[in-house]
């Protein structure tokens, strides 16, 4: 009885430690907002032109009227799904295409010495021309703003991923061989500890650049999507709810990426302090 008690009173301190250390981290983390908010609405108050700078009653206003699904051009659920599902399919599209080439061109150099001007040649291209270019090509359809990302993001994995195939000792890829290690355990035990700290990264940054440039893509001549409700709110000149669709994109990327690639990093972590050459040899008879 008395141990269970002492043990209690011991371990409380370290759970009240703990809690007032994410207190501390969500507060320092709040602060910044809230002092650019003040600044903000000291601003617009102090400009006193509502219409082109909103204040911050005027936004949550706006942020009401998306929430509660009424807009001006159609249902505001509709455009943000529309939105959200041409990111995701962009961002699996280059996340597939941009793995699997990178594996390929890290592990052989051939490859990656053949693709390596066409993929600058990629990264050096605007968003926008890609868009324009797509749209020309296939025509205005939702084709367009998946293929102009997937053209954008694929490089930009592929350079990551073959930087991590690179990075595998081939040592212990020859070690491996020698010793008959089943493709299976050579893949899970000596590649992916090297291979998925890049993937997760590359997959973290794809998505958040997906939910970026896919904005860029709609305004051009997509009838559906956030980028289209920004594009319809600028030409009337009312910055409010254009400000309120930006917080509304914010606040759906920060969502994916604590509830996803969060959780992505600490499972990623479990990779990282594995030692390649030990588990790939150590389970071989």
């Amino acid at each position: 009885m008395t141990t269970a008690t002492t043990s209690h009173a011991i371990s409380r301190p370290v759970g009240n430690g703990r809690r007032g250390k994410t207190l501390r981290r969500v507060l320092l983390g709040l602060l910044p907002v809230v002092v650019l908010v003040a600044l903000w609405w000291a601003g617009a108050a102090a400009l006193d032109r509502p219409r082109v700078y909103p204040t911050p009653p005027l936004v949550l206003e706006a942020l009401g009227a998306i929430a509660s699904g009424q807009g001006e051009v159609g249902s505001t659920y509709v455009h943000i799904a529309a939105t959200i599902l041409r990111a995701t399919a962009a961002f699996a599209v280059s996340l597939v295409l941009g793995t699997a080439l990178g594996i390929v061109a890290g592990r052989i150099p051939l490859v990656f010495s053949l693709l390596e001007n066409v993929i600058w040649v990629f990264l050096a291209v605007p968003s926008i021309v890609w868009v324009f270019i797509f749209a020309v090509a296939l025509g205005i359809s939702n084709v367009v703003p998946v293929a102009a990302l997937a053209a954008l993001l694929t490089p930009m994995v592929l350079v990551n991923v073959a930087e991590g195939a690179k990075s595998v000792p081939s040592d212990l890829v020859e070690m491996s061989r020698s010793y008959h290690v089943t493709t299976w355990q050579r893949t899970k035990g000596l590649f992916l500890p090297y291979l998925v700290p890049y993937i997760a990264s590359s997959a973290r940054t794809a998505f958040a650049l997906a939910l970026k440039l896919v904005l860029v893509a709609e305004v051009v001549g997509l009838a559906t999507g956030v980028g289209y409700e920004v594009k319809y709110w600028y030409t009337r000149l009312f910055m409010a709810p254009i400000v309120a669709w930006a917080v509304v994109m914010i606040v759906f990327g920060i969502l994916v990426d604590y509830l996803v690639f969060g959780r992505l990093e600490r499972w990623v972590g479990r990779w990282k302090g594995r030692t390649a050459g030990e588990v790939t040899l150590g389970r071989v008879e």
